[in-house]
């Protein structure tokens, strides 16, 4: 199959997907909305996988470089908005002492919480090819 074949059936599986969840999000039926994307995503991946498509080194390239921006970007944004978030409900500042805008330290904890996930993954995944491509205790 063909690249452009593979884009058009993404294509239509993705609309036909779609639809159903929307109609059974609809009419109340998550169940059939939950087997409409499992069906879709088990469909995905055998037309990706007879698909064949070709990466070449460039465009590992690109992906490389673009998740490791995406990472430097994404995780000290996500950290200083749950500092930023968390430090005002804690300092005792005016506008907070009264009770009001108690969501934000809800969300500075979801933030926070999300920043140490993220880092997490990072150091884990980090290890991990590290030791696959060689790398590891045992360099000189």
């Amino acid at each position: 199959m063909k690249n452009n074949t593979y884009r058009r059936m993404r294509l239509i599986i993705t609309t036909f997907v779609l639809a159903v969840v929307s109609l059974a999000v609809y009419s109340e039926s998550y169940l059939l909305a939950a087997a409409g994307v499992l069906t879709g995503m088990a469909v995905l991946a055998l037309a990706r996988s007879g698909a064949k498509i070709k990466t070449d080194e460039r465009e590992l390239t690109v992906q490389e470089k673009a998740a490791r921006l995406t990472y430097a970007i994404y995780a000290p944004t996500l950290g200083i908005s749950s500092f930023l978030l968390l430090f005002p409900s804690k300092s005792g500042w005016s506008v907070f002492r009264n009770g009001e805008w108690l969501f934000t330290d809800t969300i500075g904890m979801v933030f926070a919480y999300l920043t140490l996930f993220l880092i997490a993954i990072y150091a884990i995944t980090y290890h991990f090819f590290n030791r696959q491509f060689g790398g590891g205790r045992n360099e000189k």
